[in-house]
């Protein structure tokens, strides 16, 4: 094999390590070039087989799945400005990161959000979804709801939800939560989360058979933004394959 190959490999491999392990948050972008360092390994053996055809084929997957990346993240891209009428008399708070006790960059854009929606919809509820994750000393639920009722939010327009792991369990949980609560499940939910968080979402509420409204928070951090748009392409596909996550 040319060195070449093996150079850049290395380097991808190397970035790929850097990310995962010592950059926060960043753990897709290193698995992603870790990733592309194998495809380059592959195609540089590839290429040095007589047959080409391996080659080919390989070339023809790559640009597939380039093309299917791009269309994912168009329709994404197209639900990341939420509901024109987002009105809804219960809307969940999806859960993000917690430092410690303190809300994540995304959790606060999301609490932020959640701050504003409440006083453009004075009826409202907010159910605050989420459990307690690895290096975290509460769950995001507590999180949220301290975050708010600190800055002067009624704690009666809040709900707290602590079992959900998972986007499906968030939303699923929080409608079994209205049902106790009301006594019937409702036809139509909020859902407040960041704007790339959007479109899954609300293929989930579809799922369960309830419509869904959007409301979006907006990601400060472009380079994180670009992070967690191209995994949420792949959180798309595996959502479709029955990967819960």
């Amino acid at each position: 094999m040319k060195k070449k190959y093996w150079l850049s490999a290395l380097i991808l491999f190397g970035l790929g390590l850097f990310f995962y392990f010592f950059v926060y948050a960043y753990q897709f972008t290193g698995l992603l070039l870790c990733a592309l360092g194998v495809l380059r390994l592959v195609f540089g053996l590839l290429n040095l087989c007589k047959r080409k055809i391996f080659s080919t084929i390989l070339s023809v997957c790559v640009v597939a799945g380039i093309v299917l990346m791009i269309a994912t993240g168009i329709w994404i891209g197209v639900h990341a400005g939420g509901t024109e009428n987002s009105a809804a008399d219960y809307v969940v708070v999806l859960g993000a990161g917690v430092n410690g006790t303190q809300p994540s960059a995304s959790l606060r854009e999301r609490l932020e959000a959640a701050q504003s929606y409440l006083e453009q919809h004075p009826e409202a509820v907010l159910i605050l979804s989420g459990a307690q994750g690895n290096n975290e000393d509460i769950t995001e639920a507590q999180c949220m709801y301290t975050w708010l009722t600190e800055r002067g939010v009624p704690s009666e327009r809040l709900r707290i939800e602590e079992q959900a792991t998972t986007t499906q369990e968030n939303i699923r949980y929080s409608l079994e939560l209205i049902e106790r609560e009301t006594g019937r499940k409702p036809g139509t939910i909020g859902i407040i989360s960041s704007e790339y968080h959007l479109l899954r979402a609300s293929l989930i509420a579809e799922e369960l058979d309830v419509e869904s409204v959007c409301y979006p928070a907006e990601t400060q951090n472009k380079f994180y933004f670009c992070n967690m748009y191209l995994r949420e392409i792949f959180g798309i596909w595996a959502y479709y394959v029955g990967y819960d996550a």
